[in-house]
């Protein structure tokens, strides 16, 4: 890395744009690696395959966001020892950072495994669908580490100045899960294990291709002299893994209501539209990850100003990815449905429903995901954490228990935009709140 660092570029505009479009579509193209893994067991496994992925995504998305809070943590301590310009230091919490990462995982991921027909129970799986849930686990509870990794890889090669380095990571990843996808389930029909294999074989593929051009260095001093960065690393990624947990407890919730108010059918109907909000989310949270290291790095370079107008240009494109979303719903929701209803058309019609109402909370969701983001990047976690788990989990959780039972089914799809709509008015007041109290701590340091 060269002593003039990009993030001091002076057309923030550009800058921002430079890291955003890359890692957008990056994180689409990991979306389309998640979509056609839903196609294929879909259209070989059916309706009872697709509803045991979504049965086991609690578990998954627990340690997902155990992942996501130790690479964003890193990756805003590492941005802003960038921003001082200390530049050996942040090296050697990037490999802090990756260390943590792997030891953290697959000691959370041991303990799953030696209990997963406990934990298998407790996440609602009857009989029927209870050894197809295993099947997936299994696998994924192996490779806990590789799933994650491309979290890691594609936050630490922005900070690198390769941020069109994320998008080579999400095409090489897409191109083997096609591949194994069909080999795996298709031509050697080894089901729903197989769909797991393939995914986390391609993210490992994904994470050894980028690993070569990061920035690494051996920690110089005992362990002891970076506890306090450790510390920091978990405090402040800990709103994003909130963020993720409150999603996957809300997963569980909606589980569990479907399960009693529909059945299977009703879980596999969610499960095919969250591969289509995946399209969404995941643009939403690669706009984020662009803002992380900048907002990060101006943050240690004191430039307020700066971090003003990447906050405004965030907005600005995310709310035209939000309107985008929208229409294309309602235009190829039907087209997307199909790829993964195997031609059933009692589930086609209950996915349509749903996608419907839920696709309200398009208009919305962006303000939020991005405000959790922008706390985050400022060292403003207890504030993310309430935006995140308010839009995950605590503005959910009322609407999905008491709107079924005055609207019936359509309820269940309504809390979402609900939600949404609800936690809006929280982010406003803090961003609001955090903003000014950024701009008094910044001017006066000069």
């Amino acid at each position: 890395m060269s002593n003039k660092n990009i993030l001091d570029s002076n057309d923030i505009t550009k800058l921002f744009f430079k890291f955003a479009i890359p890692s957008i579509f990056g994180m689409l193209i990991v979306s389309f690696q998640v979509m056609i893994d839903g196609m294929f067991i879909g259209q070989v496994v059916g309706p009872i395959g697709l509803a045991a992925v979504n049965l086991s995504m609690p578990i998954i998305n627990f340690l997902l966001s155990i992942g996501l809070m130790i690479c964003v943590g890193g990756g805003v301590i590492t941005s802003i020892y960038y921003g001082n310009k200390k530049i050996n230091k942040a090296k050697e919490l990037s490999t802090i950072t990756l260390v943590l990462l792997f030891l953290v995982l697959e000691s959370l991921s041991l303990v799953v495994l030696f209990n997963l027909d406990f934990f298998i129970n407790i996440l609602g799986a009857n009989e029927e669908v209870f050894p197809y849930v295993k099947s997936y686990m299994i696998p994924m509870m192996l490779g806990a580490f590789f799933y994650t990794s491309p979290i890691f890889t594609e936050t630490f090669v922005k900070i690198a100045e390769k941020p069109h380095f994320v998008f080579i990571s999400g095409l090489t990843c897409l191109s083997f899960n096609v591949i194994l996808d069909y080999l795996f389930i298709v031509k050697f029909n080894f089901g729903i294990a197989g769909g797991a294999s393939a995914t986390l074989i391609a993210c490992a593929i994904g994470f050894f291709a980028l690993l070569p051009n990061l920035h690494f260095k051996f920690p110089r001093k005992n362990i002891k002299y970076y506890f306090n960065d450790i510390k920091n690393i978990f405090y402040n990624g800990s709103s994003e893994m909130l963020s993720v947990i409150s999603s996957t407890i809300a997963t569980y919730l909606f589980n569990l209501v479907l399960m009693k108010e529909i059945g299977i059918l009703g879980v596999s109907a969610l499960t095919i539209v969250f591969y289509i909000n995946q399209l969404l989310n995941i643009s939403l949270y690669g706009l984020s990850q662009a803002l992380q290291p900048l907002v990060a790095y101006n943050l240690g370079a004191k430039n307020f100003d700066r971090i003003k107008k990447v906050l405004k240009i965030s907005f600005i494109t995310g709310g035209s990815i939000g309107l985008i979303a929208y229409f294309g719903s309602l235009l190829w929701g039907n087209f997307l449905i199909s790829i993964f209803s195997k031609g059933n058309q009692e589930l086609i019609s209950l996915a349509k429903t749903a996608l419907f109402y839920i696709s309200f909370a398009y208009l919305l969701s962006f303000i939020n995901i991005i405000s959790t983001s922008f706390l985050t990047s400022i060292e403003k976690p207890f504030e993310s954490i309430v935006v995140s788990m308010g839009r995950s989990l605590i503005f959910i959780v009322i609407p999905l228990f008491i709107l079924p039972k005055i609207i019936g089914s359509i309820g269940i799809w309504i809390s979402i935009p609900v939600a949404e709509l609800a936690c809006l008015l929280v982010s406003f007041y803090l961003m609001k709140k955090s903003i000014y109290s950024l701009e008094k701590k910044l001017v006066k340091s000069f």
